[in-house]
């Protein structure tokens, strides 16, 4: 069951007790659905519970600020997905602070966070929301599965590759230049794994989502010519109504 994922890194916020109790008062109130629930095996059994809580208008919401690329990448993939969610805008850097309902979310206070099955559930970090997204902790997060093994590590690879550009781009736009060889050693390495039309083959992944915020702000910046592929793929994306709907004319880098 998708509540039952990496736990030791999502919470349970205080509802999440009394809501999975609601639910089960809710099932026992009807005798069709508890003789449906008991013919299934416990994961089934589970999966029905969760796709009932899904459902909810409330069920899912989101906590960003649509100006930060690491939200981004996780709006990206709600978006690709069509999952139905609430969305919460904080400000991060106003004169009054971060609200304290932010803050009792994620004491680190920074976003994105995503509140699954009714504020049962809490993820408080991006990379952890797209693979919990992927792993069906919202309706249709699992389009975003790679098909087989060897998309699957390419899409960790991408995920690799951009965390060690992250710091090294940082630094170059910040403009330390002994570092630009370095930013386009990587670049020039994830161009070459560019199956096309996506990053992975012919259809998105959570490499994509992850990665498009942050080399969409570098083709700002310097321009990605020498990246044929990469710069087509960009394309492709902005193409994309899910991508597209996430681009802010006023962004942020990542610091």
């Amino acid at each position: 069951a998708a509540c039952e994922l990496n736990m030791t890194a999502a919470h349970f916020s205080p509802v999440g007790s009394i809501l999975l109790t609601t639910l089960l008062v809710f099932i026992s109130l009807d005798t069709s659905i508890s003789f449906q629930l008991a013919m299934m095996s416990k994961g089934a059994a589970a999966e029905v519970a969760n796709f009932a809580v899904r459902q909810s208008p409330a069920s899912t919401t989101f906590v960003t600020n649509r100006a930060c690329p690491f939200a981004q990448k996780a709006w990206i993939a709600l978006e690709v997905c069509q999952a139905p969610f609430e969305m919460k805008e904080v400000s991060l850097y106003g004169t009054n602070g971060k609200p304290d309902w932010f803050l009792e979310l994620n004491p680190a206070g920074t976003v994105p966070v995503l509140e699954c099955f009714g504020g049962a559930v809490v993820y408080p970090d991006s990379e952890l929301i797209l693979e919990q997204i992927c792993d069906g902790a919202v309706e249709g997060g699992s389009v975003l599965k790679a098909d087989d093994d060897e998309m699957e590590k390419l899409v960790q690879d991408f995920r690799s590759e951009l965390a060690a550009m992250l710091p090294v781009a940082k630094a170059v736009v910040l403009g330390n230049k002994g570092e630009r060889d370095e930013l386009w050693e990587i670049l020039k390495r994830m161009d070459s794994k560019v199956v096309e039309p996506w990053l992975c083959g012919d259809k998105v992944t959570i490499a994509d989502c992850a990665v498009f915020p942050f080399l969409w702000r570098l083709e700002n910046e310097f321009g990605l010519d020498d990246c044929p592929k990469l710069k087509s793929w960009l394309s492709t994306c902005e193409k994309e109504e899910a991508f597209r709907k996430t681009i802010q004319s006023g962004w942020w880098w990542w610091w």
